[in-house]
């Protein structure tokens, strides 16, 4: 004889039904409502999933836009410079954990720059380029690291650091500083007066300093472009700084190493060189210590 009794299942009823003479088979549920049941719990719940999924996204995107304004809005004024900001990108991607790219085969190709920059800042040049060799591996775009330009030039790999820099022009035909840096490379890989003949050719810098130091390694007049940036280096500011570290890199490029360490050693201990968060600041201090010029603290 069978005998019918109502289970509560998610606060529905199911018959269950519990047969006596088959001690093989207790019990056996009606498996169509238990199904039912639970598809409509799992429904419920993808909605559920779907619903809060949509609101982390909206605040994501409002999380950047507010940071993206923030740091615009702080990039303002007449000293700031783009190496003297970390990279947006790195920023919130730090800040909002931003997913890697789909082609990415290791870890995160922001994080990554961002700590080869920091290696650079402590002299560690062999370790800064694995790891921005590692950010591009990553899918940070490779054109674009200039950072890895900067540390290939103080590793003697100048053929690299040139076509780094010349990549870079392609992307930002505008940048005077890469321009000048592919220069330099070519300067000690095929000589001062070829590498002039083949420097890039960029848009006009809207930094004074930078546009009189375009003149000085382009040739237009080396006379009168250095007594220019001698004379804002007389100043204050990021203007005492660049003129300062340009001419000694300028010196430098033409084999005259006692001008290249009086520059370079001036736009270390400027105002700006020692208290700015430029990357450029930090990359004087790893010329001097790379050159055995001065003692510097890392």
């Amino acid at each position: 004889m069978d005998l019918l009794r109502p289970p509560v299942v998610c606060g529905s009823p199911v018959p269950t039904v519990i047969t006596q003479h088959n001690s093989c088979r207790i019990q056996s549920q009606a498996r169509a409502g238990v199904v039912d049941v639970r598809s409509a719990w799992r429904a419920t719940t993808l909605v559920a999933s779907l619903v809060l999924g949509a609101k982390l996204v909206q605040q994501r995107r409002s999380q950047t836009r507010r940071l993206f304004t923030s740091v615009a809005a702080s990039s303002k004024g007449p000293c700031k410079t783009r190496r003297e900001k970390v990279s947006l990108d790195v920023m919130i991607a730090a800040v909002l954990g931003t997913p890697l790219p789909a082609t990415a085969k290791g870890g995160n190709p922001y994080l990554l720059l961002q700590d080869g920059m920091e290696a650079f800042k402590k002299n560690r040049v062999e370790d800064s380029i694995n790891l921005f060799d590692k950010a591009a591996e990553s899918g940070y775009p490779k054109a674009r690291l200039w950072q890895r330009g900067l540390s290939l030039y103080y590793a003697k790999d100048f053929k690299a650091g040139s076509e780094q820099f010349r990549k870079d022009v392609e992307m930002n035909p505008n940048d005077t500083e890469e321009s000048i840096w592919a220069f330099l490379c070519e300067a000690q890989l095929n000589g001062f007066q070829e590498a002039r003949r083949q420097i890039l050719t960029v848009g006009v810098d809207p930094r004074p300093v930078m546009r009189t130091a375009m003149t000085l390694f382009r040739g237009d007049d080396d006379a009168k472009s250095i007594a220019s940036l001698e004379e804002l280096s007389a100043g204050g500011g990021s203007d005492c700084f660049y003129s300062s570290l340009y001419l000694g890199l300028f010196y430098e490029a033409k084999g005259d190493t006692e001008n290249a360490k009086r520059w370079l050693l001036k736009a270390i201990s400027s105002k700006y060189g020692v208290g700015s968060t430029d990357y450029m600041a930090d990359l004087a201090r790893v010329h001097v210590a790379q050159r055995g010029w001065a003692q510097v603290e890392f």
